[in-house]
């Protein structure tokens, strides 16, 4: 039997324990009826219509119509201000959907040597569905202070598995900014890669791993809200995975409860079948605890930031996980909501453009 520490069973409060399990089941409950339940609704007709182009439909799931909606309204504004620059589908590699949208500031406002740190933002959409459109206005206030790319990369869109394609299109993304950003006023050993919900999930997984770049030293820094940052099922029940006495009772169940819940939301990265070991090279947390200390690189600076109420439960364990490991900056969001954690950046006051623009003149 399985006792645990200072074993005196009469003064182990089980109950207390049974308790945090149930509290950890029901944090998920969120997660998993935006990303699970609420995927399967059928889909109502929408615009697609952006800045005088019209995207290639996707058939999103209904709990992203909102999202979609407010995201295309808000870009429609960056595309319409006079005050700033898109060049539309720049191809970043050879494949069809390896495509970027370039923003600047109009006249490009340079430091001096003349030249921006480069953003690339990655738009969100639970690796299945979005358009580098949806974070277009993010260059609103991103093109004060640094120049945005905002690629597109491979998605699920409802049947398909992404990973590692999708992981892939962010190296070559990476890389392409590395060796073209000059041409458009940008600095290519000033690099920072964002993202918001998927997005910052790949911006982790490529900006975490020293072995996916050419030149890893290039990417300065990470900005990451809202996404997970480990898809194993010990990141989803940290509490309880860090009590191992503890996890070696509950983590059979929890395993169930993860292969019939959340390995439906996860599909477009391990695939029908659920493959562990897509999670394992899925989930940074997992990654950096393989790095070797002494010959390993620098890491960049990390940022992370989630809404303060109703985001996704996994963000803040998480988020304190990723601290454990390395430096990290955390920023509380005074918003509520998963996708409010993203419109905020519309928002000139928002202490997320602060931090970055902190961040922009230390380098």
């Amino acid at each position: 039997s399985i006792n645990p520490p200072n074993s005196d069973l009469h003064s182990f409060h089980f109950e207390s324990m049974t308790l945090l399990l149930m509290r950890t089941v029901s944090s998920i409950v969120l997660f998993l009826l935006t990303l699970v339940v609420a995927s399967a609704l059928k889909a109502q007709p929408i615009s697609f219509d952006v800045g005088g182009v019209s995207l290639e439909p996707q058939d999103l799931p209904e709990f992203l119509h909102p999202y979609h909606k407010k995201s295309i309204e808000l870009s429609e504004a960056a595309f319409s201000d006079p005050s700033l620059t898109c060049s539309r589908a720049v191809p970043y590699g050879n494949l069809e959907h390896q495509l970027l949208d370039v923003w600047t500031r109009t006249p490009a406002i340079t430091e001096e040597g003349g030249k921006l740190p480069i953003v690339i933002f990655l738009h969100g959409g639970g690796w299945d569905w979005g358009y580098r459109e949806w974070v277009g206005f993010c260059a609103r206030q991103i093109c004060h202070n640094a120049i945005m790319f905002a690629p597109s990369y491979t998605i699920g869109k409802g049947k398909n598995t992404a990973w590692p394609q999708s992981r892939d299109d962010i190296r070559t993304a990476v890389q392409w900014a590395i060796d073209n950003g000059q041409k458009h006023g940008g600095d290519p050993k000033k690099i920072i890669l964002a993202g918001h919900s998927a997005g910052g999930h790949l911006a982790a997984c490529v900006g975490l791993d020293p072995s996916l770049l050419e030149n890893n030293s290039a990417v300065r820094g990470l900005f990451l809200i809202s996404c997970p940052l480990g898809i194993r099922v010990e990141d989803f029940f940290l509490p309880l995975a860090k009590r191992r006495w503890l996890w070696k009772i509950v983590g059979p169940l929890a395993r169930q409860a993860y292969r019939k819940g959340f390995f439906k939301a996860l599909r477009p990265v391990v695939g029908e079948e659920g493959k562990i070991s897509a999670t394992e090279d899925a989930s940074p947390l997992y990654q950096l605890t393989r790095l070797d200390d002494e010959s390993s690189p620098e890491l960049p600076f990390v940022h992370y930031s989630y809404a303060k109420e109703k985001d996704f439960p996994i963000c803040r364990p998480q988020a304190k996980a990723l601290g454990d490991i390395l430096e990290l900056q955390v920023l509380e969001m005074p918003v509520s909501g998963h996708f409010e954690s993203h419109f905020f950046l519309d928002d000139a006051s928002c202490e997320w453009h602060e931090a970055l623009k902190k961040f922009i003149s230390s380098l």
